[in-house]
């Protein structure tokens, strides 16, 4: 084995490592944790290739096409519901962020609302929730969000 391929071999076992060291984790981690370390977790479609939403257990967490952290809170048949997590909001928890540097665009979500301190981008702008339990955008409803 050369050099360079022993280095690419170590930084992948090492990047594997990490990666289920982070699932172990995760159950105890708040959203802006899980966001910071997001480059250790699966893409929602190379999980699911892997192995079938049943299995998984709840609290597995990923990334969806959209770069949104999502947990697992209701194994299903990935085989048949086969859509991203954006799809299938009673089968996945989405975590956000308290850093407007990783804030994503706002999405509508009843089963997963913004709360106090989460951040999402509108039209350009960071955006950080007022309040709990924030289902509505920031053109929506302005006095719930705040520039950041």
């Amino acid at each position: 084995m050369n050099k360079k391929d022993f280095v690419l071999d170590t930084m992948r076992r090492q990047g594997r490592a990490m990666a289920f060291d982070l699932q172990k984790r995760a159950p105890s981690m708040a959203g802006t944790e899980l966001v910071a370390e997001d480059s250790y977790l699966p893409e929602f479609q190379t999980a699911k290739d892997v192995q079938n939403m049943l299995s998984r257990p709840v609290g597995f967490v990923c990334k969806s096409a959209a770069g949104r952290v999502v947990r697992l809170i209701q194994p299903y048949d990935s085989d048949v519901y086969m859509g991203e997590p954006e799809d299938l909001p009673a089968q996945w928890g989405f975590v956000w962020s308290t850093d407007p540097r990783k804030a994503l665009p706002f999405i509508a979500m009843s089963t997963s609302p913004y709360m106090a301190g989460d951040c999402c981008t509108e039209k350009g702008a960071a955006y950080r929730s007022k309040i709990d339990n924030n289902t509505h955008s920031p053109s929506e409803y302005p006095r719930g969000w705040e520039c950041c």
